[in-house]
């Protein structure tokens, strides 16, 4: 995809985003994120729409070019192209492959927000490496130990998706390690995952809280589910 069709299909965006903008949902979105990002005022839906209506313009040309399409969107200053992005990933997220990770994974720490990450961690690199238990392990290992917590977060949620094929061992170690932690998206990072995986083996799940001191905060969300279906 040559620089000067990235160049029109971010135009083309704009335009589509431009002509959904709700002033009113603008500034609600802007507050919601604490006031750290700008955006049009684009609904979910609208964006879906504006990607329907350029998308015949965007055909694939290969991995490269589409990684490049991909960075193009996250420069950008309103945050609905981060998120056309992500939506963009996860529809050709087959056509990728593990060789895509660094990429994606150096996307983590771009103005984050738990909005990109739980996008990227758990949808994207999560399904990439899906099937490559080593790889799961490395990231895993890496980012718990990173001083940015948004890795740390990553690594708590990205085997989110991953049912039984789950290494609950692996993701109980990134928990007990950063059991100590007073970040909030930490502490909710590691009840997502736990509640996560209680519906698959909600009896593990009450094992290891059961035999682990964590934050009421992730014992609370982590329990959810059980509780909830009184397993």
């Amino acid at each position: 995809m040559a620089s000067s069709l990235n160049d029109s299909l971010i135009g083309d965006f704009t335009i589509a985003f431009k002509s959904y903008a709700q002033p009113l949902r603008r500034k609600g979105m802007i507050a919601y994120m604490r006031n750290q990002f700008n955006f049009y005022g684009v609904s979910s839906t609208d964006r879906k729409l504006s990607i329907q209506l350029v998308a015949p313009k965007f055909l694939w040309t290969g991995v490269g070019e589409f990684l490049e399409f991909i960075e193009c969107c996250w420069t950008e200053g309103h945050r609905e192209f981060k998120y056309l992005a992500l939506d963009l990933s996860r529809k050709h997220v087959r056509k990728l492959d593990a060789s895509c990770v660094p990429f994606y994974e150096k996307l983590i720490e771009v103005e984050s927000w738990w909005d990109t990450v739980d996008g990227i961690a758990p949808q994207i690199i999560g399904r990439l490496v899906q099937h490559d238990p080593a790889m799961i392990r490395s990231l895993s290992e890496k980012w718990i130990e990173h001083e940015n917590f948004w890795y740390q977060r990553s690594a708590l949620i990205l085997q989110l998706f991953y049912k039984a094929q789950t290494d609950f061992k692996l993701l109980s170690y990134c928990i007990n390690r950063r059991k100590e932690s007073k970040e909030f998206f930490i502490q909710k990072a590691a009840g997502w995952a736990l509640r996560q995986y209680s519906k698959t083996n909600p009896e593990q799940v009450k094992l290891f809280l059961a035999e682990n001191k964590i934050p009421s905060l992730s014992y609370r969300e982590g329990m959810k589910y059980i509780l909830k279906e009184g397993l």
